[in-house]
């Protein structure tokens, strides 16, 4: 590689002379540097104008961005505290949920407890008074036959003035 360099830096000195013209109007500086002044002044309007647009729009994409991330993170904070706030009121619910279905349950509890009560003690009424009746109705039985019993063994041995006269009395006793 270094051979290279050195055939193209010995032929180029032989064929050409490089070297620095001092004339300023054959080199044509002048007129390149009102040139580039030119283009420097007129570009750097036109640069400068929209840079500064593009500036304008980064800065304000930039600030509307920043806009809509704090409103987001507003919006989220709320949204947490609207979270929490719901967590709460679902438990209060729930609570009430829980109170309102045990007292429903002793109130229910306690109307069949009460029915319950009120049907067996008209059971025992009701039985009470069959019992008594059925009672009644035996001790009516036995009384009539032992009456029957009584009467037929007085028509055999009494008259019959002294059997009205016992049959009255008895009828007497049994309607008191």
């Amino acid at each position: 590689m270094k051979s290279y360099i050195d055939c193209i830096i010995a032929n180029s000195s032989e064929e050409f002379n490089i070297s620095l013209n001092p004339d300023i109007f054959e080199t044509n500086i002048i007129n390149i540097i009102l040139l580039l002044g030119i283009l420097f002044v007129v570009i750097k309007n036109f640069l400068t104008e929209n840079l500064t647009s593009r500036k304008e729009k980064i800065v304000e994409t930039i600030e509307s961005a920043e806009t809509q991330l704090t409103d987001s993170n507003n919006r989220y904070i709320e949204a947490q505290k609207q979270w929490a706030q719901v967590d709460i009121i679902i438990k209060e619910i729930n609570q009430q949920m829980e109170t309102t279905k045990r007292n429903l349950l002793k109130l229910k509890w306690n109307q069949t407890k009460e029915d319950l009560s009120k049907k067996f003690a008209l059971a025992i009424e009701i039985l009470h008074n069959r019992e008594n009746k059925i009672f009644a109705d035996v001790i009516r039985e036995v009384s009539k036959k032992a009456l029957n019993r009584v009467i037929s063994k007085l028509v055999n041995q009494l008259g019959k003035v002294e059997q009205s006269a016992i049959i009255n009395r008895k009828i007497a006793q049994l309607g008191d």
